[in-house]
């Protein structure tokens, strides 16, 4: 099998403000809560919107960076590689 290509794209929605913690070896990882949403037509011709949550962490510089200026609400685009837990 050939490797594989794990990159993602998110443009949302800031749910609240970034939360800025420290590892114990003083490297910085940002916690941010991004909504995605789409619209769609149902079966009855009605609109409906449908709300994702995902967990964005960015990590060292960046991330201590992005705290000053991301707050809640704001627009985000986010690209990077996926994990779950």
């Amino acid at each position: 099998m050939s490797d594989g290509v794990n990159r993602v794209m998110l443009l949302g929605n800031v749910g609240n403000d970034p939360d800025l913690r420290f590892t114990q070896g003083g490297t910085g990882v940002l916690l941010i809560s991004l909504a995605t949403n789409e619209s769609y037509l149902d079966r009855n011709q009605q609109r409906q919107e449908r709300v994702e949550w995902h967990k964005v962490v960015v990590f060292g510089k960046r991330g201590e960076g992005l705290e000053k200026f991301v707050k809640k609400g704001f627009g985000l685009l986010v690209e990077g590689s996926l994990r779950t837990t």
